[in-house]
């Protein structure tokens, strides 16, 4: 197998650092932070919290041919107590608007046992207490999805 990839790169910009309200969606405050700060490309760095409520996706089976649809995904929701082990993704622009593809590791206690899922965050997360969530800009790098012709669906750089 050839290794393939397309790469660009970029420098540091600004660091955001948010804290967000009981009761707020994860993801749609992430959503609102980088439209309110005009933030077309990201890092997400780190995330820290306790979550009473998570929504996951996760790829459960690979089609025969692109694109990967719902078919093939799993959804999961839980609603206890989950502490935020970390946050990772990037902000990027899709359709001309800033997009937040965000993805957990979280921790729940089942059965005085601790139980570790993970998964694409879907919006319906909700904050118990707080979120702490750290994001780093990235300057001199156009981050811009588009479709891609071999997987059919929207990707950097296509």
């Amino acid at each position: 197998m050839t290794e393939r990839y397309v790469l660009r790169t970029g420098g540091p910009g600004r660091v955001v650092v948010a804290r967000l309200m009981p009761g707020s969606d994860l993801l749609r405050s992430l959503q609102r932070i980088v439209e309110e700060k005009g933030i077309k490309a990201a890092i997400i760095l780190s995330g820290v919290g306790l979550l009473s409520k998570a929504e996951l996706r996760n790829c459960r089976s690979l089609p025969d041919q692109y694109p990967i649809t719902d078919r093939n995904r799993s959804f999961q929701s839980l609603e206890k107590p989950l502490e935020i082990l970390g946050l990772s993704g990037d902000v990027s622009v899709v359709e001309g608007l800033p997009n937040v593809h965000a993805h957990a590791t979280l921790s729940c206690v089942e059965d005085e046992a601790i139980r570790v899922v993970g998964g694409h965050l879907v919006e319906g997360c909700r904050v118990f207490g707080f979120a702490e969530v750290f994001l780093l800009e990235i300057t001199g790098v156009e981050m811009v999805k588009s479709l891609d012709e071999e997987t059919q669906t929207r990707q950097l750089f296509a």
